[in-house]
C-alpha cells in the first residue's frame, strides 16, 4: 500500500545512504613515494570524476531533504511550479519530485 509513512521510511533510507557514499567520494587522493606519474595520474582522474559524482549525489540529497521538510510541514506532494497536486503515480516512482508531470514536460522544451 502506498502511503505517506512508506515514503518518508524510503527517503530516509536513500538519505542515509546517499550520505555514506558522498562520504566515501570525498577522499582525496593519497599518494605513496613509491607511486609512478601515470599512478598519480590515474589517482587524480578518479578523484575528478569522483568530485562530479558527489555533485549529482548532492544535489538528490536536497532533493530528499526538500521532500522530508515538506512532510513535516504537510506540504508535501505539490508542485513547486504550478502548485497542484502531484499524481501519486509520480511520488510513488520519483518520491523527491518537485514538479509534477506536466511542469516537468515544460520545462524540457
Amino acid at each position: 500500500m502506498f502511503s505517506l509513512k512508506t515514503i518518508k521510511n524510503k527517503l530516509e533510507k536513500e538519505k542515509k545512504a546517499l550520505e555514506v557514499e558522498i562520504n566515501s567520494l570525498n577522499t582525496p587522493p593519497q599518494f605513496g613515494d613509491d607511486m609512478d606519474e601515470s599512478e598519480k595520474t590515474d589517482e587524480i582522474e578518479a578523484f575528478g570524476a569522483n568530485l562530479g559524482l558527489q555533485q549529482v549525489l548532492k544535489n538528490r540529497l536536497e532533493n530528499i531533504n526538500s521532500a522530508l521538510r515538506k512532510m513535516e510541514q504537510e506540504k508535501y506532494g505539490f508542485c513547486e511550479q504550478c502548485g497542484k497536486k502531484m499524481s501519486r503515480i509520480i511520488l510513488r516512482i520519483l518520491p523527491d519530485s518537485r514538479l509534477c508531470q506536466k511542469c516537468k514536460k515544460l520545462l524540457k522544451k
